[in-house]
């Protein structure tokens, strides 16, 4: 595996079409300023996550007492949830703030359990520095579609981004599941 292959996977697995269709689904009432501040702050959260689970991620499960398979079936679960708010747009909790709109979107979404296992192993195949050079520009790819949320959102129109929120929705719960299936599979 190479640079290419690294930068395209990473890119594939933090998904910014999910991130997207969750940004707009979870913070429908807020302003293009806010929007803003979310995808800004999305972006760093999942930054300092890949950055963490790229320079000490297995160091950082043991030190913390968590089985990967732990991990996983947590992450699952919050992505099950978020799916269903996604499919349904509705919110399962409280109005959520700009913080932590941010942090669902930086983590699960975008880097979540599949991005830091992938983080994880390519470290492990092709070393932290190529790692952590492919994972860049997927991030800056990520920040650019957050960015333009209202952008997208305006081009594809409120039916388009209904069936964009609910078909990322499954996507999205589907993922969850395969998490906890994942993670479940590991225990035994």
């Amino acid at each position: 595996m190479n640079f290419i292959d690294a930068f395209v996977l990473l890119l594939v697995i933090m998904d910014p079409i999910v991130s997207l269709s969750a940004l707009l689904s979870l913070s429908k009432e807020k302003s293009k300023r806010e929007l803003r501040e979310i995808a800004i702050k999305s972006t760093v959260v999942a930054f300092f996550i890949f950055i963490v689970f790229a320079v000490g991620g297995e160091l950082v499960f043991q030190g913390l007492g968590v089985d990967m398979n732990s991990f996983k079936v947590a992450g699952g679960i919050i992505l099950v949830i978020l799916g269903i708010e996604m499919v349904m747009g509705i919110s399962l909790t409280k109005k959520r703030e700009v913080s932590e709109i941010a942090v669902v979107i930086g983590t699960p979404l975008i880097s979540g359990p599949a991005t830091i296992m992938t983080t994880i192993l390519l470290v492990s195949n092709i070393g932290i520095l190529t790692t952590i050079f492919a994972g860049l520009p997927a991030l800056f790819i990520t920040f650019i579609v957050l960015l333009f949320a209202l952008r997208i959102r305006n081009f594809l129109g409120l039916g388009g981004m209904q069936l964009l929120a609910t078909m990322m929705g499954i996507v999205t719960m589907a993922w969850g599941v395969q998490f906890m299936v994942s993670g479940l599979m590991g225990f035994l």
